[in-house]
């Protein structure tokens, strides 16, 4: 895995290529924040997901997970606001996928009548490798976002 610099929070709104990803969820922010929470489940309902693992601290800022994404490799991550039930964001410290230079995301969740709002910003520089693959991995990136929030929905009793 080769090492990524890390980004700050309002670099993620700043990126070369800034992806906005909005749903809305049945459960209140705390459900959907525990099931952020929860590395390891992740990949049950997050669709290109195949595991994650907390490798530094187990939540909270400056704890770090890796994730493995089929079509994208591996990925570590550190954690750099974790606020229960209204915030959760990370910088991308490592990846295997040649595809990215720097990345983060965050999450952002808020009330909705008896559901969620959840507002999602994914920051990407790519590589010069990564911005001739960047028109085809955004619309994959999109689809699994969308998709990872259907089926979150559906596991924590939604529609």
């Amino acid at each position: 895995m080769r090492t990524l610099p890390a980004v700050e929070l309002d670099w993620i709104d700043t990126a070369p290529i800034v992806l906005r990803i909005d749903g809305r969820l049945a459960a209140s922010p705390a459900r959907v924040f525990e099931a952020f929470a929860d590395a390891p489940g992740w990949p049950a309902w997050f669709p290109t997901m195949t595991r994650a693992a907390w490798v530094a601290g187990s939540g909270g800022v400056g704890s770090e997970r890796e994730v493995s994404v089929r079509g994208f490799g591996s990925v570590r991550e550190r954690f750099l606001a974790w606020e229960p039930g209204v915030r959760f964001s990370f910088t991308m410290i490592g990846a295997t996928s040649p595809l990215v230079r720097r990345m983060g995301e965050d999450y952002r969740l808020s009330a909705d009548g008896g559901g969620t709002r959840l507002a999602c910003t994914v920051g990407i520089e790519p590589s010069r490798l990564g911005r001739v693959a960047m028109p085809l991995a955004k619309r994959l990136l999109l689809r699994s976002f969308r998709g990872a929030v259907a089926r979150l929905d559906r596991q924590l009793g939604g529609a």
